[in-house]
């Protein structure tokens, strides 16, 4: 068995179609008629103009979205420019013109400050290899005419090839770099497609035309798997099948009990291009947008501009909705490069996330200052992470007042009265939840560290995992204490930690008041599914007894007990 990254889930058989990156050497020629070189080269790019025009005419929302920015960079004269200046005045070959020429652009926009733009230098280079390709006549695995079940492999799928696929006929894909927000992962998922990222040397352990099952959930490739293993796979298969059928009813479905109690299932997302499974999954709002994509594998901090234009992206599309957006949560398990963050003893209880902020205005400012152009354009709510005390939230408070305040001096727009919340992830805001709760204008539970600051527990720490749990007594009772401190305030609280989607702690959290579930997209509608099956009082019974027990496992058993009765 190879073990991956998960990152589309789903069960998948086929056999596999490996796509290798042609490595080829390129050599320089003078050539005697540099205007049929020229025309060479012409003729290729249009090819792939041609043939890239022919998959933006099928596509469809995000992949529509991906290629026509593709093919607007193809069609700019100042990419060909320098290839084409090199084939007149050198009278080189187009190959060899094309390769140095385009390379010449490629490091142009790498070395560029705009993030944006310096992402675009792998969508110049797969042009680059598209159009030499199109010069040697290479004959490439048509991915538009698969064969069914196909299973693709390769290092990665540029933009070009994950456009050409022929999905219907995929069964899953692997590759061996990408993560969870690559054009591959994005386009996997829309298509419910299994894909597992991260597949080290996966292009020379796999073997074409092999046979394989790939889980798309924890990321396991089972080679010429066994009939015990095939039919385990076929169960969860069947079963995922079967739930996704089932699903669809509460598609358009109140997210409400049996007996009117109401409730928000929003999303978690990571990235603008998120924004579609969002809504597609029918989710009442997005309860956290993680803003670190700005921040993460780049080389510079991203700008002031840069922020507004991708938080105003994602406000526009959700038409209305509630977009709660968490500034920069760094420090500890994510680190930026560029901002040179020293090496602590404990960094998850050192110097990350608003801490780092407050202490770093040309970091913060830019930053509050986005959020509150972007809120010009749809219903944005600003939200502090690692927030420990009522001094810390006073002192971020007094950067958005002054941002607020330049904004109104240079004439810019912003929504005056936009909210503003904090992420209740370390036990003494829990504690103190009445309190701060009258500071602020919404709670959203952050479970995940919340429950590693109770019980003292490294989540990552595969030694201790077993003391890490969401069915702790403490943690469930800090989980209580911050849902009443904020309704005594007359706040809402929400929760965006994984337990939020748990299907064992829905009834309980549904028992102890909570407003709003934040989750990643996908559980949206088994979540309502489960809210539908609910009564309100009978999950206040449920919490009055869990309140009372002692151990976690006493936990875990009585929230087993209630969830057989509903299903």
């Amino acid at each position: 068995m190879i073990k991956g990254k998960g990152v589309s889930t789903g069960i998948g058989f086929g056999n596999i179609v490996i796509l290798k990156n042609e490595i080829r050497k390129i050599e320089k020629n003078i050539v005697e008629d540099s205007d049929e070189e020229l025309e060479r080269f012409h003729k290729a790019l249009q090819e792939v103009i041609d043939e890239t025009s022919k998959i933006l005419e099928k596509a469809t929302g995000t992949e529509k979205e991906i290629m026509t920015a593709y093919l607007m960079i193809m069609q700019d004269p100042s990419l060909t420019a320098e290839t084409e200046s090199q084939i007149k005045s050198s009278k080189v070959n187009a190959e060899y013109a094309t390769e140095t020429g385009f390379n010449s652009v490629i490091q142009i926009f790498e070395n560029m400050d705009d993030e944006y733009m310096a992402g675009r230098a792998r969508d110049i280079a797969d042009i680059k290899d598209r159009i030499i390709g199109k010069l040697y006549n290479e004959e490439k695995i048509d991915l538009s005419k698969l064969k069914p079940n196909t299973i693709i492999v390769a290092k990665e799928l540029t933009t070009s090839d994950t456009a050409k696929l022929d999905f219907k006929n995929i069964s899953g894909i692997i590759t061996e770099v990408g993560g969870e927000n690559s054009h591959t992962s994005i386009m996997a998922r829309t298509h419910l497609l299994p894909a597992v990222t991260k597949v080290e040397n996966a292009t020379m352990i796999l073997k074409n035309g092999e046979y394989v099952a790939i889980n798309g959930e924890n990321g396991e490739i089972f080679e010429n798997p066994t009939e015990e293993q095939q039919q385990n796979l076929i169960k969860i298969q069947k079963n995922f099948i079967e739930n996704k059928v089932e699903l669809e009813k509460y598609r358009n479905s109140e997210s409400k009990t049996k007996d009117g109690f109401k409730v928000e299932l929003v999303s978690n997302i990571g990235t603008p291009a998120d924004v579609e499974l969002v809504l597609k999954n029918t989710a009442e709002g997005i309860g956290l947008l993680r803003s670190e994509f700005l921040y993460m594998d780049s080389e510079k901090m991203p700008t002031e501009e840069e922020q507004f234009n991708s938080y105003k992206e994602v406000a526009e599309k959700m038409q209305g909705k509630q977009v709660i957006i968490r500034t920069l949560d760094v420090g500890g398990d994510k680190e930026i490069k560029y901002l040179k963050m020293e090496k602590e003893a404990n960094p998850f209880l050192g110097y990350r996330a608003i801490r780092l902020c407050l202490d770093n205005s040309q970091i913060f400012k830019p930053q509050i200052r986005a959020l509150l152009r972007a809120s010009a354009y749809g219903n944005i709510a600003i939200m502090f992470p690692m927030i420990s005390s009522i001094e810390e939230l006073r002192k971020a408070k007094v950067v958005v007042e002054e941002c607020k305040k330049e904004l109104d001096n240079e004439g810019k727009e912003y929504k005056k009265d936009i909210k503003i919340g904090i992420m209740v992830e370390i036990p003494s805001v829990a504690i103190i939840a009445e309190e701060i709760a009258k500071e602020c204008d919404f709670f959203s539970i952050g479970t995940n560290d919340l429950i590693q600051y109770t019980v003292a527990v490294e989540r990552g720490n595969e030694k201790i995992s077993n003391l890490y749990s969401k069915y702790h007594p403490a943690v469930i009772k800090l989980i209580k204490s911050s849902i009443d401190g904020a309704h005594k305030a007359g706040i809402f609280c929400g929760m965006c930690g994984e337990a939020a989607g748990d299907e064992l702690l829905i009834p309980l959290l549904v028992g102890l008041g909570l407003d709003e579930f934040s989750m990643n997209p996908n559980k949206i509608l088994n979540s309502r599914k489960i809210i539908n099956m609910l009564d309100k009082k009978e999950c206040e019974k449920l919490a009055e007894e869990i309140l009372k027990l002692g151990t976690t496992s006493e936990v875990e058993e009585k929230l087993k007990e209630f969830n057989k009765k509903i299903v």
